[in-house]
């Protein structure tokens, strides 16, 4: 199965009083995540599933995702995806998937939760952790049929992705 990794775009500061999940996307975000897209479409396939953070910026990352992957499918909300959520419990989730013989999901979320989500898959550490910048994008391949240990295949900044395309 492959599995792909995206940290949320820049997003709005946080501000005093305002609610976190509610922060959105910049226009700059926006723009970059997009100029992005180009590259990820040329270097991968569709995912058959997209798991999203609750959160408005990983949602608004999720649909320029989508956009530029020619995902047509339902953005599913994934509680167990936002920053603090144990790690376990969305490797559950990738396991039923596994196990469902589904061939792709792309989950977009947050740091610090990703990168131990990153480093678990690598090396199957629970505390191994292998931050993402904002919008980079990881594609990993799972190793068997029978547990969700990944081998690396691509792992792509934003930035970098922009200037592929």
């Amino acid at each position: 199965m492959w599995i792909y990794l995206l940290r949320h775009g820049i997003a709005e500061d946080p501000r005093p009083g305002a609610d976190d999940e509610e922060r959105r996307l910049t226009a700059e975000g926006v723009d970059r995540l997009t100029r992005a897209g180009k590259t990820w479409q040329k270097l991968m396939v569709s995912p058959e599933l997209v798991l999203t953070s609750p959160y408005r910026r990983a949602r608004e990352t999720a649909a320029v995702f989508a956009n530029a992957v020619g995902y047509g499918g339902e953005r599913r909300d994934e509680a167990k995806l936002v920053p603090h959520a144990r790690t376990d419990e969305i490797l559950a989730v990738l396991e039923g998937e596994l196990l469902a013989q589904t061939a792709s999901v792309a989950l977009i979320g947050h740091e610090p939760h990703l990168g131990h989500l990153l480093g678990s898959l690598l090396t199957g550490h629970p505390h191994m952790s292998m931050p993402l910048k904002r919008g980079m994008l990881v594609g990993l391949e799972t190793e068997s049929t029978t547990n969700v240990i990944a081998g690396l295949r691509f792992s792509m900044t934003q930035r970098f992705a922009a200037k592929l395309s």
